[in-house]
């Protein structure tokens, strides 16, 4: 590996660690799991509610709003919930360690349900 894709692949774990590190601090500073839900999520939208406003996707996802508002409680609002509750018992490491595993869990998942392909030299590539 060359000088400058270890930078790279050091750049990228402080980038990756630093949200763990201030939900940790933020925890600790006495706020609420669900405030913190509330706080990232409303931060979220609000960057990324000019972009659908202006690529004119807000009407195509109103029309499956009941969807759109399962997805959004099942993979941000309840997975951030535990997350940051989490955080409260387990240190910022273990936590970003556990978060690390999802890819490799449902590619585990995926296998057991069938799909032989998700061990293809690309996806496992990817994995490592």
């Amino acid at each position: 590996m060359t000088r400058r894709a270890w930078l790279l692949f050091a750049a990228m774990s402080v980038i990756w660690g630093i949200p763990y590190l201030l939900i940790k601090v933020v925890m600790d500073a006495g706020l609420e799991p669900g405030f913190l839900v509330f706080g990232r999520t409303a931060i979220g939208a609000l960057l990324l509610l000019p972009v659908a406003i202006r690529r004119g996707v807000i009407r195509p996802a109103l029309a499956h709003w009941r969807a759109v508002l399962a997805f959004a409680a099942i993979e941000i609002a309840v997975p951030w919930y535990l997350l940051n509750s989490a955080e409260e018992r387990l240190s910022s490491s273990l936590v970003a360690l556990l978060i690390a595993m999802v890819p490799l869990i449902a590619t585990v998942i995926a296998w057991r349900l069938g799909d032989r392909s998700v061990f293809s030299p690309v996806r496992v590539t990817g994995l490592a």
